[in-house]
């Protein structure tokens, strides 16, 4: 208990930072401003510099000067005295007016670094921390490259590819100390274990004290509550004693998918206290890249030309791939160009707000909202571009996406380590639809502006199947059933961005414009497929 309350102490938690790491679109605009306020700090380096050596000496002279001397003989007729104050000033003035005019040049530079913090959310100790809880989550997720880690400071994957930036002593030890307070106790201490390899001699006793602290909390965590719960994972075996050179042989837990997953919704128990914490080592699972589903299911996947029974797209179908066929998940394929992209990205750059709440105390930071990342909202009259978006996807999908009949756009930027934890996007029997008139989101349309090249995946973790996403591109999942139920397998998750950027444009088909036109099956629990299924 003594080794937890150490780590601790040693650790803030994030609260009143501006959540920069959460959008690389403010990252990016970061880097610039940041380059220009150096160069700015360059020019008035040299001048702040001479000015500082000409006062200091023109002090010194005259401390010398009145060196044993009191205040009432500062006016005595000495002759010798007299002639050292004039020569004082007359050759030590002259430098001093110099290096003055020389500074007020830059002033209006300095007056511009100084006003910095009321035109820029300038980061702070709570954005460093939810940084490094960011980058801890990566660490997690991804099970890092450890040998890079520890020999330079990398966060990288395997295979190494690509300049990836070193990280310091100080930066290190930042990210184990958050890991160990947020539950991650493995990536706590190996992130110290690295701090240690690259801290200077005089920073190696404190980072003795945190290490031998945290791998203390991680054993005591692993014999008492096992290697994983939702509030903490640690490695399989204790970093301290012996035990550690012989890790046990991991046991992937079972699957649970479809129709057993649906199954299980009338065990009050089971949803309780199991469901959430498979759902995240499935989800997880499907991060790293891994297809949950046997080939008997992933077998009957098809890629093929629609058009949705539209003479518009009859000449120009999309390209269309089955991600899943229960529930219906698909990729449409150019369904925006880059050029359109841009304008899209370019409209929301100085609009972005975030949703992101730093600051939780465990693993379940929030399972039912846990947003990095930033995002606004974008009306159809705003952009052309996106009138010519639902265009395409009424006549493929068969359904109205104008403004008055759905909800407006809404732009997510991804940022370090950016991620959605799973939801479904329905609001569910507790909360009514915002809008009367739009109801229930029937379909979700997510479409990518830009992807991340690595992580950033979008997964299904109780249909076991996730997508990378490709720039242009649009997922559609329908997420009620005939009877206007939810369809509980839709639930999804954005997986961490490790290495790029990822931006999204969603669409939320209301139901309410659409139950008119679209037909009716007999059956209420029959999915709701697209045409052209």
């Amino acid at each position: 208990m003594a080794a937890v309350l150490v780590v601790s102490c040693l650790v803030g938690v994030a609260s009143a930072g501006h959540a920069q790491h959460a959008s690389w679109t403010q990252l990016e605009e970061l880097w610039h401003a940041e380059y220009k306020a150096v160069e700015r700090i360059k020019t008035v380096i040299q001048p702040v510099a001479e000015l500082g050596d000409v006062l200091k000496t023109y002090v010194e002279s005259w401390e010398a000067l009145v060196d044993g001397l009191e205040p009432p003989d500062w006016g005595s007729e000495d002759p010798a005295a007299g002639f050292s104050l004039l020569r004082h000033v007359a050759e030590g003035w002259t430098r001093v007016d110099d290096a003055l005019q020389k500074t007020r040049s830059i002033l209006h530079i300095i007056e511009y670094l100084a006003s910095r913090p009321d035109r820029e959310p300038l980061p702070n100790t709570d954005d460093v921390a939810a940084a490094s809880e960011a980058v801890t989550r990566l660490a997690h997720v991804y099970r890092l490259n450890t040998t890079a880690l520890v020999e330079g400071g990398r966060l990288v994957l395997d295979p190494v590819t690509g300049y990836h930036h070193p990280l310091s002593a100080n930066e290190l030890t930042s990210v184990g100390l958050v890991a160990v307070k947020k539950g991650f106790l493995d990536v706590g201490v190996q992130f110290l274990r690295a701090a240690k390899s690259r801290a200077s001699v005089v920073q190696q006793p404190r980072l003795d004290n945190m290490l031998a602290a945290a791998v203390k909390v991680h054993d005591h965590v692993l014999e008492v509550n096992g290697p994983r719960s939702l509030a903490h994972v640690t490695a399989t075996t204790p970093y301290g004693g012996p035990k550690e050179a012989s890790p046990s042989r991991v046991v992937k837990a079972p699957v649970v998918l479809g129709v057993e997953y649906l199954s299980r919704h009338a065990n009050a128990t089971w949803m309780l206290e199991r469901r959430p914490l498979v759902e995240q080592v499935q989800v997880e699972r499907l991060c790293r890249g891994e297809d949950l589903r046997p080939p008997r299911v992933t077998s009957r996947l098809k890629c093929r030309y629609a058009n949705g029974g539209s003479p518009w797209l009859a000449l120009a179908p999309f390209k269309v791939e089955q991600v899943s066929l229960d529930p219906y998940i698909t990729v449409v394929y150019e369904v925006v160009s880059r050029g359109e992209a841009g304008q899209l990205k370019k409209k929301m750059k100085s609009r972005l707000h975030t949703p992101y709440f730093p600051g939780s105390d465990s693993l379940t930071a929030a399972v039912e909202g846990g947003w990095s990342l930033k995002h606004t909202w974008l009306q159809e009259a705003e952009a052309a571009v996106l009138m010519g978006v639902g265009r395409r996807m009424r006549h493929l999908l068969g359904v109205t996406l104008d403004d008055a009949a759905s909800e407006p756009y809404m732009v997510a930027d991804y940022g370090l380590g950016g991620e959605y934890s799973a939801h479904r996007d329905t609001h569910g029997p507790t909360r009514a639809p915002p809008h009367s008139h739009v109801g229930e989101r029937l379909a979700t349309v997510l479409i990518y502006l830009q992807t991340p090249t690595q992580g950033g995946r979008t997964v299904f973790p109780w249909v076991g199947a996730g997508v990378g996403g490709t720039a242009g591109a649009a997922m559609v999942w329908w997420n009620l059933l005939s009877s206007h139920e939810h369809d509980f397998l839709t639930r999804h998750a954005a997986c961490p961005v490790m290495r790029g950027r990822k931006t999204v444009l969603t669409k939320w088909v209301g139901y309410v414009p659409q139950w008119r036109t679209m037909s009716c099956s007999a059956d209420p629990s029959r999915k709701v497929m697209l045409p052209w299924h």
